[in-house]
Order: C-alpha cells, then sequence, then structure tokens
C-alpha cells in the first residue's frame, strides 16, 4: 500500500499495523489463558495420534489456502488479461496487501464460531482476501470502461476548448459525459476566465494604435509624443493587470481541477493535475516570455522619445515616398541607445 500510486500510507497504519497488534495482543492474551489451563494427561500412543491428526490437518488446511488464493489471483488477473487492461501486477498487489488485512479481521471472528469444521476459518478468511481482490479488479475494469467511454464524450468538448472557444455548463451538461462531467466543468470555468481576462488585455492594447508609435510622424510631433508616453503607462498597466488576472485564474482553475477530482476516479483525477499543470506551466511561460518582449518594446519606445525630446529641431520629416524622419547631426544616431536608425 505504501507503494501504491495513490499513496494512501495513512490506511496502513489505519488498516494495517494498529488492529494487528491489537488482534495478535488479544490471540496471545487468550492463548496464555488458556496454556494455564490444567490438561488431562495422555498416554504416549494419545500424543502421537494427535500430533499425526495435527499434522495432516494443517497439511490439508494449507493445501486448500494455497488453492483458494492462487486461483483467487489467477482469476484476478484473467480479468486484466480479458479486458485487455495494463494494470496488473502493482494494482492485485496493492489490493491483495489491503484485503489480507480485512482477512485478519475475519480470521479472529471465524475462529470463535463454535462447532465448525477444523480450518474452516483460514478458508473462508481466505476466500474472503480473494473475493476482495476480484471484485476490486472488476470494479477497476469497469471504472476504466466508464473513463474511456467518458472521455469519448468529452472529446469535442475538449477540442473546442483547446481552441480557445468558450463552453457554457449547460453545453457541458447536455454532453452527458459521464465521469468526466466535473473535471469538463472546472475546465470550461477556467477557459472562460482566461479568455475574459485576454479579452479585456487585448482591448485595451488594441485601442493604443502600438504600431503607430514609432512612425516618423508620430516621432516628430511633440503632442503626439506626449499621448505616445501616456498611453506607454496605459499598456503597462494593462500588461500587469493580464499577468496578475491570469495568474489569479491559474489559481482559481487549479482549486476548481482539484474539487473535481474529488469527484472523480483515482486513476482519472491523477491524469486530469498532470494536464492542467502541463497547460497552465505553458500559460506562465508564454507569459513571461509576453511581459518581457513587451518591457523591452516599451523601453525602445521609451528610448526613441527621449532622443526626439532631448533635440527639439535637430530633425526633419522627409515626406518621400517612403516617409522618413532625418537627423540633421550623424552623430545624434550615433549615440543612440537604440540599435535600429529611425
Amino acid at each position: 500500500m505504501i507503494a501504491d500510486d495513490y499513496r494512501r500510507t495513512s490506511q496502513v497504519l489505519g488498516l494495517g499495523f494498529l488492529p494487528l497488534v491489537l488482534i495478535w495482543g488479544i490471540v496471545w492474551a487468550v492463548a496464555g489463558w488458556r496454556a494455564q489451563r490444567p490438561a488431562r494427561p495422555a498416554t504416549p500412543e494419545e500424543a502421537v495420534l494427535e500430533a499425526r491428526k495435527n499434522l495432516s490437518l494443517r497439511i490439508r488446511t494449507t493445501i486448500a489456502v494455497v488453492a483458494v488464493v492462487g486461483i483467487g489471483l489467477f482469476a484476478a488477473t484473467w480479468q486484466f488479461h480479458a479486458a485487455d487492461n495494463e494494470a496488473v501486477g502493482n494494482a492485485i498487489a496493492g489490493w491483495f496487501g489491503e484485503w489480507v488485512v480485512y482477512g485478519l479481521f475475519a480470521y479472529v471472528v471465524l475462529r470463535f464460531i463454535p462447532r465448525t469444521p477444523p480450518g474452516f476459518a483460514i478458508v473462508l478468511a481466505s476466500l474472503v482476501v480473494v473475493g476482495g481482490v476480484n471484485y476490486k479488479t472488476y470494479a477497476a475494469i469497469s471504472e476504466d470502461r466508464q473513463a474511456f467511454a467518458s472521455l469519448a464524450k468529452a472529446a469535442p468538448l475538449i477540442n473546442k476548448i483547446q481552441s480557445g472557444t468558450a463552453v457554457s455548463d449547460q453545453e457541458v451538461k447536455d454532453a452527458h459525459v459521464g465521469l468526466m462531467e466535473p473535471l469538463m466543468l472546472a475546465q470550461a470555468a477556467y477557459s472562460r476566465d482566461v479568455i475574459a481576462i485576454a479579452a479585456t488585455y487585448t482591448k485595451a492594447v488594441s485601442g493604443l494604435q502600438l504600431e503607430l508609435m514609432l512612425t516618423p510622424t508620430s516621432l516628430a510631433s511633440p503632442s503626439i509624443r506626449a499621448q505616445t508616453r501616456t498611453k506607454l503607462k496605459i499598456w503597462q498597466t494593462a500588461t500587469a493587470d493580464y499577468q496578475i488576472g491570469l495568474q489569479a485564474a491559474t489559481a482559481r482553475g487549479k482549486l476548481g481541477i482539484q474539487a473535481a477530482q474529488s469527484q472523480m476516479p483515482a486513476a482519472m483525477a491523477g491524469s486530469a493535475s498532470k494536464g492542467f499543470d502541463e497547460s497552465s506551466a505553458q500559460l506562465s511561460a508564454y507569459l513571461v516570455g509576453l511581459v518581457n518582449s513587451e518591457k523591452e518594446a516599451r523601453g525602445t519606445i521609451t528610448a526613441m522619445l527621449d532622443l526626439m525630446d532631448a533635440n527639439p529641431g535637430g530633425y526633419v520629416v522627409d515626406k518621400g515616398p517612403p516617409v522618413n524622419l532625418l537627423f540633421r547631426d550623424e552623430t545624434v544616431l550615433v549615440s543612440c541607445p537604440v540599435n535600429s536608425p529611425a
């Protein structure tokens, strides 16, 4: 269970060590009490016959237990192979360890049932163990089939979300995606959040007409340069709001995915979390690149504006074609902090 993919280590203590300590502690106490009871002296012949009888009983019981466990584990493995499922060894081993604990509980209870055949308790406890393992196997296979069917129904919605199109909660519910519905609702909400934040940023930046900031006409006009500086501040604020908004949306989306995981099978929940982490990492990398590139662009534009403000009357606009900005002193261009001349 420690090696289980779901890391259910708390169950090792809750269903493993503590019950074993209690069970075997009680067994030892009862055995000690029974050992103190006086026994009738037995003749050597009776002792030999009793020893042979006990040995024969142990052998038959051991064979029965091994047969039950072997056939049960074979049946569980066969279920996986019949379903073309690759989760065989680790899954069955984990479930076997888990159900051994339940089998020990059953064994202790069954031992105190009066008038039961010898070896009945341990054989029946073995049946409990293999029955539980086979039930878990059947449930896992059934869960996988439902997951594949649900994923097939959800594929159109996933493609729509990945294309950047908003998907409403009602669309998700109308698709009847089954097990995937909690995840799809969380993904759709996160996608709508990101789309809305991006739309706000695009609207704010598109109105600034960034493509006109470095034209000769804009650079040559003091009033337009003043307007450009104001627009640069608006641009910087819009980018900062975009970054903060996306970071907040990612945090909300992660909480939504985690809430959806609690309503989904554990096997599907793990892949859902991994997929969200990968997509959010890609978005974070894009955001860092965007912020850095825009910061560099604003720095370049600001340097050009500073150059123009520092040299009033030192340039003319050649209407061309093409329209050019010509400086009267070449040394001004040499000292320009911008690598490309105007």
